[in-house]
């Protein structure tokens, strides 16, 4: 692996982050496995590493072995199709990611959930600003929405507990790997075949690392008491505990989602034009559950929250529609992978906006269908609406501003 010789940080890395719950490491190790295997790639000396971040519910998980070769990052951005395996797995949404700094730097990520990519971003020096800060950088704002450091991604969390299962024969007590992680057992296990099934593995414990524990981050599992403090059994994680557990997260879930409802709806441009309604909520593209609203192939009924009723006569039988500022070319498809500036530059075609030249592209945006990115300069812009059909100018050019 490379790294930088000033701090021995590794220069490239990547790897699968999602929320510690419950989940069954050993069939997400088959299922990565397989993954590889289709590919033809050789995993018999490769093993799946997951760390838990000390003070959050954070798990990271990495390939350790030949298969991933001299730069990590590129492994990972090659295999983004592995976040979508684990996310078959695991109950909520994971997300696969790569850094590669220098002077080739390049960085991105994917999140999955239940087999199905939600959203993808990929950034290198020709598609970023020059002068963008590191924090705003894919993984940058990524680790910034999950309140960690790209400088403890790069360490692998180093002070957390710690478990590993062969690849190659991923067999292990998925129970006691869980317990391990949550920090509730004597230290981290490893379940290579030749140290034998769940075994611990000995004096393993990875020293401090660069990166900082986050201040707000929640206390996920009670921490290791002193050598010198009596040590308590582990506690077991009961079903109705952990039924209890998902319910408060959902309650949560879906208490953030009104709130960001109420706030868009507060404020919501729109214009109509002979399709229907176009409006432009403040949102991001991954706000699935937000956007999905707002488009309608064909209104019968009630309007959506935000949108005047006086105009439900105007509208039945029309369609609803959305236009939304997108940071990068990445977050929507095009033939099933993220878009790239240059697939962008080479197959997109010039388009008159109201006397104005843009550039404009049919895309898909995963979860809420096909549509147009039109680009003036390098600000982008996501319309529900085909190339082909009526795109409202002077609208979409206040969102291009």
């Amino acid at each position: 692996m490379e790294s930088t010789t000033a701090t021995n940080t590794p220069l490239s890395h990547g790897g699968i982050l999602f929320q510690l719950e419950m989940f069954q490491p050993t069939m997400m190790a088959a299922v990565l496995a397989e993954g590889l295997v289709s590919k033809a790639r050789n995993i018999l000396d490769a093993t799946l590493e997951f760390t838990r971040h000390p003070t959050a519910p954070i798990v990271i998980a990495r390939i350790i072995g030949g298969v991933v070769g001299d730069d990590p990052a590129e492994f990972w951005r090659e295999n983004v199709d592995l976040a979508v395996y684990a996310s078959q797995v695991l109950p909520r949404q994971c997300f696969i990611y790569y850094v590669r700094g220098g002077e080739d730097r390049r960085e991105g990520f994917v999140v999955a959930q239940r087999g199905e990519v939600l959203v993808a971003h990929d950034a290198t020096p020709e598609t970023i600003p020059e002068d963008t800060p590191d924090d705003h950088w894919p993984v940058g704002r990524l680790c910034e929405q999950m309140q960690l450091t790209v400088a403890e991604l790069a360490a692998g969390f180093p002070e957390g507990p710690r478990v590993s299962i062969s690849l190659a024969e991923p067999i292990g007590d998925d129970q006691e790997l869980l317990m391990t992680l949550a920090g509730q057992t004597d230290g981290p296990a490893d379940t290579d075949p030749q140290r034998g099934e769940g075994q611990h593995a000995g004096a393993q414990a990875p020293g401090p690392g660069p990166g900082r524990a986050p201040a707000s981050a929640p206390q996920s599992a009670p921490q290791s008491a002193p050598q010198s403090a009596p040590q308590s059994a582990p506690k077991r994680v009961s079903v109705d505990d952990d039924i209890k557990r998902r319910s408060a997260a959902r309650a949560i879930e879906q208490e953030a989602l009104a709130a960001r409802s109420a706030a868009i709806k507060q404020h919501l441009p729109f214009t109509i034009d002979d399709r229907g309604l176009l409006v432009a909520p403040n949102a991001e593209l991954e706000e699935t559950e937000l956007l999905s609203k707002f488009a309608v192939k064909e209104i019968d009924g009630g309007l959506p929250e935000g949108i005047p009723d006086s105009l439900r006569v105007e509208l039945q039988g029309r369609a609803i529609d959305f236009a939304i500022k997108v940071d990068f070319l990445s977050e929507v498809f095009l033939n099933s992978r993220p878009l790239t500036r240059p697939d962008f530059e080479a197959k997109s075609t010039d388009y008159d906006l109201g006397g104005e030249t843009v550039r404009i592209l049919e895309v898909f945006a995963p979860r809420l269908g096909a549509g147009s990115l039109l680009r003036r300069g390098k600000s982008n812009v996501f319309i529900s609406r085909r190339p082909d059909e009526v795109l409202p100018a002077e609208f979409i050019a206040k969102l291009l501003d």
